[in-house]
């Protein structure tokens, strides 16, 4: 998505305009184009300048310093930081750059390297949550385009999907499966996925029905199973509709645990029969207390 404007750059870079425009006149950093009514006009290499310039400024560098490195130096020298696992440093740069640029290998690199350094769910939920929740935020803005967010989404996706399909399905220890699946016209299922996975690595035998699944379908699904928890994920619902949907699930299972998790509680609390989760410990609490036979 090229040209960029001023506003742009300074929302993908942390950076603000008048520092952007200060910069130009004292270090001719960058030289952009001009519309007929004045108005600047930034290429994807002026992009991929501001990220690394704000990675390197974060880390201690003088602007001084930073400004006579052509493009190659400057990259050359923030993939130094780029990988940086400190706890408590969470440095999405790296991700954001490779998703401006439709890179799925940078991306699936940074996401490996995390992996191995910290594990799956430290990486998801303190790399990839943040990262999702940047771009969202980008996208609103308008300062990525929906391709750039779909394009991280699905690479985001086929990662968990792979990491879900791989795992090995526990064959003793669990009584019965716990079911993950997403109510009518719920689409967004990074977070199913993800959890999906966080169970069945953890010795819990599961059974994903994925998008937009009709709840007398659960319903039938979870009598035939004799299952004791189902999981969701909500993202655009609100607490009326969680009512609606959830209360024949509820009148048919009483006994039934529904867990969920999803951007939908960020600002509402959803009924009291919702168990709500928002890491991997919260769930493996909560199926400890439910189910607590163990995989010998």
């Amino acid at each position: 998505m090229a040209p960029y404007t001023i506003k742009q750059m300074e929302l993908l870079s942390g950076i603000r305009a008048s520092t952007i425009r200060m910069w130009e006149k004292r270090y001719n950093i960058f030289s952009p184009q001009r519309t007929d009514t004045n108005i600047r006009r930034y290429n994807d290499n002026d992009v991929r300048f501001i990220i690394n310039l704000s990675l390197l400024l974060k880390r201690g560098f003088r602007i001084s310093k930073l400004a006579s490195m052509s493009l190659d130096e400057l990259s050359d020298l923030a993939a130094k930081f780029v990988t940086d696992h400190k706890i408590g440093y969470i440095n999405l740069e790296p991700l954001i750059t490779a998703t401006i640029q439709y890179d799925e290998e940078e991306l699936l690199k940074q996401l490996n390297e995390w992996s191995e350094k910290q594990g799956i769910e430290y990486t998801f939920e303190n790399l990839v949550l943040p990262y999702l929740q940047r771009l969202g935020y980008l996208w609103q803005t308008g300062a990525i385009s929906t391709t750039h967010e779909h394009f991280a989404s699905n690479v985001i996706r086929n990662v968990l999907s792979h990491l879900y399909r791989t795992c090995k399905q526990p064959s003793i220890g669990k009584i019965t499966p716990i079911i993950f699946f997403l109510p009518e016209g719920e689409f967004h299922e990074i977070g199913l996925l993800y959890f999906a996975f966080v169970a069945k690595n953890n010795g819990y035998k599961t059974i994903y029905l994925g998008q937009s699944t009709p709840i007398d379908d659960v319903i039938r699904c979870a009598k035939d199973l004799k299952c004791k928890m189902v999981f969701t994920s909500l993202s655009s619902f609100v607490s009326a509709d969680m009512d609606e949907v959830f209360e024949p699930l509820k009148e048919e299972l009483p006994d039934l645990e529904i867990i969920a998790t999803g951007h939908a509680f960020a600002e509402k609390t959803g009924p009291q029969y919702l168990s709500y989760v928002s890491s991997a410990q919260d769930l493996l609490k909560i199926i400890a207390r439910i189910d607590p036979t163990i995989v010998k």
